[in-house]
């Protein structure tokens, strides 16, 4: 059955637009209610194209109508964007995806400005729904109501079912009466895949699992303290909450924001997402952290990601933060300094070599990272010591010591 990812937008959907028809990608496009009240206006690639800024329509409106001002401080949601990515395993087609869409869309969504666009850019180019919902209700003028979202992924599957498609199982399997009483860590590995996600990557379907993950490792690379870590993920569309009292471990629950029922442990997303390990690296001074101005560039990145619901772009990035703390890269130099050392031990064809490599290309092609000036030092792992061409300390004694011995002789 198809999975339902729902993501909330805050400004113009311009951003948006450019996002998802970027490079002629879209395969397909639909709007309902632009221009013509009630109706669908629909577009397939290579066909007459949809004369109609659905971007600049959904902003007028929104202006129109006095849904851009924020709420108690925060930000207003000015649109919603959800995802229909179908079960690889179902072949559905355009036309039977379209109808599908559209079905959801009218029983949930009639009287908003609304864009569908469809990508089949995904590894089995199996195509994929990316459904942009205006904030405003025509018939009403109020906000969008989403109260219950759970609602809306429900009715989803329903429908699928309806169309005779397959299920596909999404969720975190639950604790196994055996691991009831263990008090150490489920697992040691830094990342950990259980079963269901495992499926799921082989699939090539969304995970939000993964999602989670990709989006909790970039907040605490880029975090100097438990406050900034809270603060980055609030950013990244991720909740935080502490585990039961009754939970074999103390840990944080992280969930997406837009989505509270998608949620999962911080250690079953590996050893170093538990609640302990992240405190313990907060009071390390030693703990990675990229430079300061490095650090806002891949926050700025990431948030952006999540806006536009670029899920590959998100993932890329917390690998490549990943890898540049797995080698303590910093400064563009750094890059170069650790694949010298990796050439020097005959591993040029080893798997770290392959993600440094990776890492490099894809920082220098986004501006994310500078290089280091003559003020600032290498790091201590490759800088060359200032002792370097002087005695030891304790070859200095000892030399001393035999001098004092021969005077007194």
């Amino acid at each position: 059955m198809p999975i339902l990812k729902p993501i909330s937008g805050h400004g113009s959907v311009a951003g948006i637009r450019r996002y998802l028809e970027k490079k002629n990608r879209a395969i397909g496009r639909d709007v309902l209610n632009l221009p013509l009240d009630g109706e669908w206006v629909c577009e397939d690639r290579g066909q007459s194209a949809i004369f109609v800024d659905w971007d600049v329509e959904m902003d007028a409106t929104r202006e129109a109508y006095g849904t851009n001002s924020g709420w108690r401080g925060l930000k207003a949601r000015t649109f919603k964007h959800f995802v229909i990515s179908p079960d690889p395993e179902d072949r559905i087609d355009l036309p039977a995806l379209r109808e599908l869409a559209q079905a959801w869309v009218g029983a949930y969504f009639p009287d908003h400005e609304v864009a569908i666009v469809y990508h089949e850019d995904n590894e089995g180019r199996i195509p994929h729904a990316h459904v942009v919902v205006n904030n405003v209700n025509l018939k009403t003028g109020y906000r969008m109501q989403t109260e219950h979202p759970e609602d809306l992924n429900r009715a989803l599957q329903d429908m699928a079912r309806e169309r005779g498609l397959k299920g596909l199982s999404n969720v975190m399997p639950e604790r196994s009466q055996k691991s009831a009483g263990l008090k150490t860590a489920r697992t040691r590995q830094s990342i950990y895949f259980g079963r269901a996600e495992k499926e799921i990557m082989r699939s090539g379907n969304y995970s939000w699992v993964g999602d989670i993950r990709a989006r909790v490792a970039l907040a605490k690379n880029t975090s100097r303290s438990e406050a900034d870590f809270m603060e980055a993920l609030r950013r990244l569309g991720i909740d935080v909450a502490d585990n039961s009292s009754k939970a074999r471990r103390d840990d944080w629950i992280f969930s997406l924001a837009d989505d509270p029922t998608k949620k999962v442990s911080g250690e079953r997303l590996g050893f170093t997402f538990g609640k302990q390990m992240l405190r313990s690296r907060f009071e390390r001074q030693s703990a990675y952290h990229p430079e300061r101005k490095t650090e806002g560039e891949i926050r700025r990145r990431a948030v952006n990601a999540v806006e536009l619901n670029d899920l590959q772009d998100l993932s890329r990035l917390s690998a490549v933060l990943e890898t540049c703390a797995k080698f303590d890269i910093r400064y563009l130099e750094d890059f170069d300094a650790r694949a010298a050392t990796i050439a020097r031990r005959d591993q040029l064809g080893s798997e770290g070599f392959r993600r440094l490599t990776e890492a490099r290309v894809y920082v220098a092609e986004n501006n994310l990272m500078t290089h280091r000036s003559r003020s600032e030092s290498a790091p201590a792992s490759t800088r060359r010591h200032g002792n370097q061409h002087q005695p030891a300390p304790r070859t200095q004694e000892a030399e001393q010591r035999r001098n004092r011995e021969r005077s007194d002789r």
